[in-house]
């Protein structure tokens, strides 16, 4: 059974102080950039920076939604939200991906907190169930880390006629009643600054070496941010961070250098989505869900040499 928990009338956090005036831009503006190199070095790094997303690894195919998303975002003033939920759904558009209408009920949530680390913790006191689908390093991380931004997924397997098959997940989080989140979380505004491991398998008996029966599906996504930690990103830099890896099933541990994923890193200069992080997003959007893991990861990295590489100079796709 599918769990949800519908925003309700209580409040995760209380609105966070305005942003400097300068950095509230008015327009909606999604700016990806990049460089473009030979085609060796491209291949090397496209490689490499699917396999530091964590998405398509080993065994484990890729999740992706296929249920329209609604975002929702917490513990912001009114306008800041708006900018945050609009700058998502704009790339949720650009990578054709399936988004709700109007008064729709949220299942992606980008909550902004004093102390994020706290907060998770709180849950898991009350719900320990919303974070099943963690490894024991990422739930350390999740309960027990100092990263900036903390975030975790509700999937489940459906057919390839997107069929629930049978439901791996519990629920996401949303906020109030019913989210397992105490009424009193969070007491004060916040404000944003400056503007033994265990992994998922799958086995499967397709009759098939390259389609499969079942297919991963995102239906929830909870990111916190710790505004403090944030500390002088900009808004539409946090937003960009949040669409990424609310809208595919990432991993925190090491970002690729050519991507927003790598925003809190020390020598990071990203602010915006770079063009291999569209690409990424447009290739997870496009590509048949029903296939082996190892073809999944092959269209995600050919997908970036095509952003990337002049058509001339082209590598050859195997």
């Amino acid at each position: 059974m599918r769990l949800s928990y519908p925003l309700a009338a209580i409040p995760l956090f209380i609105s966070a102080a305005a942003l400097p005036a300068a950095q509230q831009n008015s327009g909606k503006t999604i700016i990806v950039k990049g460089t473009r190199i030979d085609p060796g070095q491209a291949r090397e790094r496209a490689v490499d920076f699917v396999k530091r997303t964590g998405v398509a690894q080993g065994q484990q195919q890729v999740a992706r939604w296929v249920v329209p998303v609604c975002i929702k975002a917490i513990g912001l003033n009114t306008p800041q939200a708006v900018r945050v939920e609009d700058l998502m759904l704009d790339i949720a558009y650009e990578a054709n991906m399936p988004v709700a209408g109007p008064g729709c009920e949220p299942n992606v949530t980008v909550s902004f907190a004093p102390d994020a680390g706290e907060v998770v913790r709180q849950i898991y006191a009350r719900k320990p169930n919303q974070l099943r689908e963690a490894s024991r390093t990422e739930k350390e991380q999740l309960l027990n880390g100092t990263a900036p931004v903390r975030w975790w997924y509700a999937t489940e397997m459906v057919d390839r006629e997107g069929v629930k098959s049978n439901n791996i997940s519990p629920g996401w989080i949303g906020a109030g009643e019913g989210s397992g989140v105490p009424g009193n979380a969070v007491t004060s505004a916040v404000s944003v600054g400056g503007e033994g491991d265990m992994t998922s398998t799958q086995q499967y008996n397709s009759g098939s070496n390259v389609r499969t029966p079942t297919v991963r599906s995102l239906y929830g996504a909870t990111v916190i941010v710790d505004a403090p930690k944030a500390g002088a990103a900009p808004i539409d830099a946090i937003a960009a961070y949040a669409a990424m890896v609310a809208f595919a099933e990432m991993s925190a541990t090491n970002p690729p250098p050519d991507s927003i994923l790598s925003l809190f890193q020390t020598d990071s200069v990203e602010t915006n989505l770079t063009d291999w992080d569209m690409a990424f997003l447009k290739s997870l959007y496009r590509m048949p869900l029903d296939r082996r893991t190892r073809i999944q990861r092959g269209h995600l990295v050919e997908a970036l040499l095509d952003e990337r590489l002049p058509k001339a100079n082209q590598a050859k796709k195997p």
